[in-house]
């Protein structure tokens, strides 16, 4: 008879290997000798040169932040001028606006935000009518 044992898979006495661990180099292990705004230390890593990625490159922030802030605004949104443009006279007008905008939503035309705001106030047009 054969042993359990004996398939061939690993035991549970079969060493271990533990995930590598990853450790900033030399020049890493030091903090940021920059300042923040408000005047005390920056706790960042440094890299060479002693300052952190931000200290190093002082424009890269705002570059980030701008970026960031524009792929959050309405307007970065395709399509959002037509739902603007649009004018909302009767129920049949506010109708065929959720409509448009579902199938947009469906064929990726317009983001989900965009699509969510539009059903929230056409729900609020749709009560007062």
């Amino acid at each position: 008879m054969k042993n359990n044992h004996d398939s061939g898979a690993p035991s549970a006495s079969t060493e271990r290997v533990s995930p590598p661990q990853f450790e900033p180099s030399v020049a890493t292990r030091k903090r940021c000798k920059g300042t923040k705004k408000n005047g005390t230390a920056c706790t960042a890593w440094a890299m060479e040169g002693c300052l952190c990625y931000f200290h190093a490159n002082p424009d890269k922030a705002s570059e980030l932040g701008k970026r960031g802030g524009k792929a959050k605004s309405p307007t970065g949104t395709p399509g959002v001028f037509e739902y603007v443009a649009r004018p909302l006279k009767s129920v049949d007008d506010v109708t065929k606006l959720l409509a448009d905008t579902i199938n947009d939503l469906r064929s990726g035309a317009i983001d989900s935000r965009l699509a969510n705001t539009v059903g929230y106030l056409a729900t609020g047009v749709l009560m007062e009518c």
